[in-house]
């Protein structure tokens, strides 16, 4: 079954391939009833936070179908940040803690945001809060401590975190980000690469988002910048980012997290902003089954938007 994007006046809208394998998610209580999520923004880039059935159409093999309800959804953001505080990472720690710092302040106030140190095991220094003071405060008292890295340990915790979630039915839906600052310090783990390769596999499942900076203490040394993209953190970490729509960048001077970092910030900013104003449609649909070529329009002139079954966002 093919679902399309269509144009109705300058207005697209882009529809997620997970729509179509969702188009037998029809409601339990009626057949004929589907639901979506959309997302709108403005010519701008801004969310669209009121939209009225007439907004929106939808046909199927070329009828109309009636748009029942819209209604308003928030799926929020929350960032998990990563930090190695291998002995490595003491030459830059002030790096660190402006880049860090800068990219809290970048948030919204109402992301909830936790901080992990990876050495010498993952460990939280601030749990999930809004209280950007005490985020603040943890960012400027973790300190560099002795004993490798585990930055693939940190990466399978958020994901086996994440799995765990899953299990809970009554959950609040919300879109985890995580990003990770690494050294090139070499990384240990007791975890297997098949393990490695399945919760990764799930991260990209769950729609997470994992973004990974790697970081050379040592402005000027040739060999230290070239060795961050061989590191088991760039061998794990890069293929991770690519997978689920994060980012990935290796910088050799630490000085330029100080801007680097507020700038993800700013893209987690926009995104957050994004996920939070939606709206879930409901259309009572004249025939039950599989959806039939369906596509989607938003009648409004000025306004682009996304489809997606669960509210998170590409």
């Amino acid at each position: 079954m093919a679902v399309r994007g269509v144009l109705r006046h300058p207005v697209s809208l882009a529809l997620i391939a997970a729509l179509a394998a969702a188009a037998v998610s029809l409601s339990a209580q009626s057949p004929k009833v589907f639901q979506f999520v959309l997302s709108a923004t403005d010519q701008n880039g801004a969310p669209v936070g009121n939209l009225r059935p007439e907004d929106v159409l939808m046909s199927e093999n070329g009828e109309k179908q009636q748009i029942a309800r819209v209604e308003a959804l928030s799926v929020p953001m929350k960032l998990t940040i990563a930090v190695d505080n291998s002995a490595t990472s003491a030459a830059a720690l002030d790096n660190f803690r402006d880049g860090l710092a800068g990219l809290v302040g970048a948030l919204p106030r109402d992301v909830e945001v936790t901080l992990i140190a990876i050495t010498p095991q993952p460990r939280t220094v601030v749990k999930f809060t809004t209280d950007r003071t005490q985020l603040l405060k943890g960012i400027k008292t973790f300190a560099p401590e002795q004993g490798a890295p585990r930055f693939t340990d940190a990466l399978m915790e958020f994901s086996q975190r994440l799995q765990r979630e899953a299990k809970d039915r009554n959950a609040a839906p919300y879109l985890p980000v995580i990003v990770m600052v690494s050294t090139a310090s070499n990384d240990h783990t007791s975890y297997q690469p098949k393990d490695i390769a399945q919760a990764v596999a799930f991260l990209q499942a769950r729609r997470a988002k994992v973004n990974l900076v790697m970081v050379s203490t040592q402005p000027g040394d040739v060999r230290t910048a070239t060795a961050l993209g061989s590191t088991m953190q760039s061998i794990v970490g890069r293929p991770a980012a690519e997978m689920t729509g994060g980012r990935y960048e290796e910088i050799g001077v630490p000085a330029r997290l100080a801007t680097l970092l507020p700038e993800w910030g700013k893209g987690l900013a926009a995104l957050h902003e994004r996920q939070k104003t939606q709206f879930r449609v409901t259309v009572e649909r004249t025939r039950s089954g599989n959806l039939q070529n369906p596509r989607f329009e938003l009648a409004r002139p000025g306004i682009n938007g996304s489809v997606t079954r669960d509210g998170l966002l590409p």
